[in-house]
C-alpha cells in the first residue's frame, strides 16, 4: 500500500525577517552600481553618487531597494523545498479547513502555491498574490486585501489541482526563477528600461560562441548576488540569471 503523506501546518522557520534584513543589506553594498543600472539616478535627475558600501542610503534609495529586496525575499522563501506528497496533504486540508491558514503559520511553499492561484473573483488566478502573502510583501505597489475563508479554501483547491496535474506531467521547475522573472521584470518595466534579450559572442576553448549579456542580464547578476548567498547559507536551490533572462524577455527576441 502506498504511504500517505501527513499535512505541515506549521512553519518550521521563518522565511521573512532575517532573510529580508540579509538580502537588503547585500543590495545596499552594491546600491550605486544597481541603482545606475536601472537608471534610478537619471530619472531623478541626480548624479550618481561615489561608490560607498558605508554610506546609507536615502529615503527614495532605499524605497527602490526595498522593492528589489522584497522580490528576492519572496523568491528565497518559494525556494524552500517540500515534498509533492506532503504540500497536497497540506493544501487538502487547508481546503476544508481554511481557518488554517490566518495564524500565517503556514510554510512558505503551501502559501506560495495558494498565492498562485487565488481569487478574489472572476480575475485571473494569481492576480492578487499579494493578499496570501500579506504585508511581507508591502513593499510592492498594489492594494493587499484580507482573505476570506471561501477564498482561501478555493485557492488551496485550485493549487491542489495544478499540483496534481504537474506531477502528472512531471514538470520539474524551479519556482524562485518564475517569482524573480515576474516580479524583477516588473521592476524593470516600471523603470522604463529596456528588456530586450540579448545575446553576445565569445571566445570559449578556440571556438565562437554566443552567451546571454546586456542590460537586464547585467542587472540581474548585481540583485542575484546576495539572494544566492542567501541560497549557499540555507542550501537551497541555486536560481538561474539565463532562464531568467529568457522568461523575462520571452516576449522580445534576441538581438
Amino acid at each position: 500500500m502506498p504511504t500517505l503523506s501527513k499535512p505541515q501546518l506549521i512553519e518550521p522557520k521563518s522565511p521573512w525577517g532575517a532573510a529580508f534584513d540579509q538580502i537588503y543589506l547585500g543590495l545596499c553594498r552594491d546600491r550605486v552600481s544597481i541603482l545606475t543600472a536601472l537608471g534610478f539616478y537619471a530619472e531623478h535627475d541626480l548624479p550618481p553618487p561615489e561608490e560607498n558600501s558605508d554610506t546609507i542610503p536615502t529615503t527614495d534609495e532605499a524605497g527602490q531597494l526595498r522593492q528589489i529586496a522584497s522580490a528576492l525575499t519572496v523568491a528565497a522563501a518559494a525556494s524552500a523545498t517540500m515534498p509533492a506528497g506532503v504540500l497536497a496533504a497540506t493544501l487538502l486540508k487547508v481546503s476544508k479547513n481554511p481557518d488554517l491558514f490566518f495564524p500565517r503559520e503556514l510554510p512558505a511553499p503551501v502559501e506560495w502555491a495558494m498565492a498562485c492561484d487565488y481569487q478574489r473573483g472572476d480575475e485571473l488566478p494569481g492576480t492578487h498574490w499579494r493578499d496570501v502573502w500579506g504585508d511581507q510583501v508591502a513593499a510592492f505597489p498594489g492594494q493587499i486585501e484580507q482573505p476570506t475563508g471561501l477564498n482561501i479554501a478555493k485557492a488551496a483547491r485550485a493549487a491542489l489541482v495544478s499540483l496534481q496535474k504537474k506531477r502528472k506531467a512531471g514538470r520539474k521547475y524551479n519556482r524562485a526563477d518564475q517569482i524573480l522573472a515576474d516580479q524583477l521584470g516588473e521592476i524593470i518595466r516600471r523603470s522604463g528600461q529596456s528588456v530586450r534579450r540579448r545575446r553576445q559572442p565569445i571566445m570559449r576553448q578556440g571556438k565562437l560562441v554566443y552567451v546571454e549579456g546586456g542590460p537586464v542580464y547585467d542587472f540581474l547578476e548585481l540583485v542575484l548576488k546576495p539572494l544566492r548567498a542567501y541560497l549557499r547559507q540555507e542550501q537551497l536551490a541555486p536560481v538561474t540569471t539565463e532562464t531568467i533572462v529568457r522568461l523575462i524577455t520571452n516576449d522580445f527576441p534576441a538581438s
